[in-house]
C-alpha cells in the first residue's frame, strides 16, 4: 500500500487560496519565459547564472533560525509528552515497550488530526476511527492472558462458585485442588491430579473423606455440572487463541490500509 492523497477540506482550499483541489490536468497554462537542462533545486537559486548570491544565503540562513526554532519547540513538547511512555521503556519490557510507542504515537496523532486534519471530515473521521480502532487492538494484545481470562470468566459466571480443597503440609507447603460445591454436611466434586475421587466427601479426623451422599441424585447432578463446566473452560483456551489471532490480522489489515493514509 503507497502513500496516497485524500481530498481537503473546504476551509484547508480557502485557507490555501483554492477554490477546490488541484489536479495536476486541471492546471492553468503558463507562458514559458526560458528552458534549460539541470539538477533538481536548480529553481531555488536566485541567479539564473547558477551562482548562489547574498540573498541565496541570507534566505537559507533565516529557513535554518526558523527551523531550529521549530526543532526546538517540538523537541520540549515530544519531551513533556513523551516522558511517561519513555520511563516505561525498559530493555526487558519486550512487546509491551513497543506497544507503548505505538500507543502513544497513535493517541498524540488522534489528538492532532481532529484538530488541524486537512482532510473532508468524511476522510478525517475514517482515519480517527481506524486509529481508535487500532489503539483498541493494541491494549487487548498488552496483555496476552487477558484473552483467556476474558473467555474464562464469560464460563464461570454460569456456574457455582467452586472451592478448593486446601492442604496443608509440615514443611509449611500448601496446595490447592479440586472443584467443590457444598451439599449438607459435606463437599461434592471431583479431586484435581491423575487419579482424581469424585463423588460426595467429608471431612472425617481431618482428613477429606468419600462417603455416602445425603442425595445422590443431586451429587450426581453437581458431578454432570462439573463436567460441563469443564468442557466449556477447555473451548474457552481454543477461543481465546482464535480471538487472539482475530486481533492480529485485524491489526495488520489496519495498518495495511491506514498506517501511509493516517498523517496527512
Amino acid at each position: 500500500m503507497l502513500i496516497h492523497s485524500q481530498p481537503l477540506s473546504s476551509k484547508t482550499c480557502e485557507k490555501l487560496g483554492l477554490d477546490d483541489e488541484i489536479e495536476e490536468h486541471d492546471l492553468p497554462e503558463k507562458k514559458i519565459i526560458a528552458q534549460r537542462i539541470g539538477d533538481m533545486g536548480d529553481d531555488f537559486l536566485g541567479d539564473d547564472s547558477g551562482k548562489i548570491t547574498l540573498g541565496d544565503r541570507f534566505h537559507w540562513f533565516k529557513s535554518d533560525i526558523k527551523k531550529a526554532f521549530w526543532d526546538l519547540k517540538y523537541s520540549i513538547r515530544s519531551h513533556l509528552k513523551w516522558r511517561k511512555t519513555i520511563g516505561k521503556l525498559l530493555p526487558f519490557e519486550g512487546f509491551n515497550g513497543l506497544i507503548e510507542v505505538m500507543q502513544t504515537h497513535l493517541q498524540h496523532y488522534i489528538e492532532y488530526e481532529g484538530k488541524f486534519g486537512h482532510s473532508e471530515d468524511e476522510y478525517r473521521r475514517y482515519k480517527i476511527d481506524t486509529a481508535k480502532e487500532t489503539l483498541e487492538l493494541l491494549e487487548r494484545m498488552k496483555d496476552p492472558d487477558g484473552y483467556t481470562h476474558r473467555r474464562r470468566e464469560a464460563v464461570e459466571v454460569r456456574y457455582p462458585d467452586y472451592k478448593y480443597l486446601i492442604s496443608e503440609y509440615e514443611d509449611g507447603g500448601c496446595l490447592f485442588s479440586g472443584d467443590f460445591v457444598a451439599q449438607g454436611n459435606g463437599w461434592a466434586g471431583i479431586e484435581s491430579g491423575k487419579d482424581p475421587r469424585k463423588g460426595y466427601f467429608e471431612f472425617v479426623d481431618g482428613r477429606f473423606t468419600l462417603a455416602n451422599s445425603p442425595d445422590q441424585k443431586e451429587t450426581d447432578r453437581i458431578l454432570a455440572e462439573h463436567e460441563k463446566y469443564e468442557e466449556e473452560i477447555h473451548n474457552a483456551y481454543k477461543e481465546a487463541i482464535v480471538d487472539s489471532d482475530k486481533d492480529f490480522e485485524r491489526l495488520g489489515q489496519l495498518l495495511k490500509e491506514n498506517l501511509y493514509s493516517w498523517w496527512d
